[in-house]
């Protein structure tokens, strides 16, 4: 047999060599392609998902915005229709501050300030010239000038003064003009509490609105900001303490006016809290709700952070499945 013969019969056998790397060269060339297409496209919709839950944030922090300032105007509309002309002109100021064009808004305080003028700042109030307001005597010895003198406190707006003017005058004439004296007690009582409500002395605010219950039935004014005022104490007992109580009573101070004692802004720290309570276990399901609630109310960078990291957490955490049997023992 010739050479020739030969090597064309060993080439035509099946070969027993290993293979030329180019096929896997080849085929480790796909792959990357692949992961790199794979790679682009997660990266794509990551940064789309980013996107959509900012506009998501953005589109239902409006829609929580509209809905408490609708609330308010109508809350507002139904004071003006009951003559409660100043709660109503406090709702449409914080719904002002929030949206400066409001039409209703608008027109409802144009309408308050016709009917009610008040200056931009508080103006000196004139003494009398026929009774002055003097401090409450020991005893009093003309019964018309002290009913005056109190008369002219109350028109001075110095309620403290004239309460406890008109206390010791019942106190020394418990059947000279009660009817009247009562009447009067009971408007400063009032008046006096809705001023401590509306600052930082909400608990003898409190005190003295059930004073005025006392002598007869508050005005749909003072009840709402009592509620209002012991809904605050209880929040601000549990802030600090027990976040998720906070959240519960400034939640519903915040739906039901957002204007009093920063209500809002308390809801949103201690939705943070209660949020910060279970991301410190890494319990990040029950975190991510509470840090959405709280966006709804301010977005900041630390917190849109937290919210990111909660809703990466909760996606990567395994569900632990029901029914776990445990204390088995193996069968021989």
């Amino acid at each position: 047999m010739s050479e020739k013969q030969s090597i064309n019969r060993i080439d035509g056998e099946p070969s027993s060599l290993p293979q030329s790397p180019r096929r896997w060269t080849r085929w480790l060339g796909v792959f990357l392609i692949l992961f790199a297409v794979l790679a682009a496209w997660l990266l794509g919709v990551a940064y789309f998902g980013t996107q959509s839950g900012q506009k998501e944030r953005v589109e239902m922090q409006q829609m929580e915005m509209e809905g408490q300032i609708a609330r308010q105007v109508e809350l507002a509309q139904e004071d003006v229709d009951n003559g409660r002309s100043q709660l109503a002109a406090r709702r449409l100021k914080w719904v002002l501050e929030q949206s400066p064009h409001h039409s209703l808004a608008v027109v409802l305080m144009e309408e308050i300030t016709a009917v009610n003028p008040v200056p931009p700042t508080p103006l000196p109030v004139a003494t009398p010239s026929v009774v002055q307001a003097t401090a409450t005597p020991s005893m009093v010895t003309d019964v018309d000038a002290e009913l005056n003198r109190i008369e002219a406190l109350i028109a001075e707006q110095k309620w403290e003064q004239a309460i406890s003017a008109l206390s010791t005058f019942q106190r020394q004439f418990p059947s000279i003009e009660r009817p009247r004296t009562d009447l009067m007690q009971y408007e400063s009582l009032i008046a006096y509490g809705l001023d401590l409500l509306n600052g930082d002395q909400i608990e003898r605010g409190l005190y003295y609105l059930e004073q005025a219950e006392l002598l007869g039935d508050l005005p749909q004014e003072a009840l709402d900001y009592q509620l209002w005022g012991e809904t605050y104490l209880q929040g601000i007992a549990f802030y600090d303490v027990k976040w998720d109580v906070a959240a519960y009573h400034f939640r519903n101070l915040c739906l039901a006016a957002p204007f009093y004692q920063s209500a809002c802004s308390l809801l949103h720290e201690s939705l943070i809290g209660y949020g910060d309570t279970y991301a410190y276990n890494q319990d990040w399901c029950p975190a991510k709700p509470l840090y959405q609630e709280a966006l709804t109310y301010d977005s900041t960078p630390e917190l849109v952070e937290k919210l990111t990291k909660a809703r990466e957490g909760c996606l990567q955490a395994t569900p632990v499945p029901e029914g776990v049997i445990t204390d088995t023992v193996d069968s021989e």
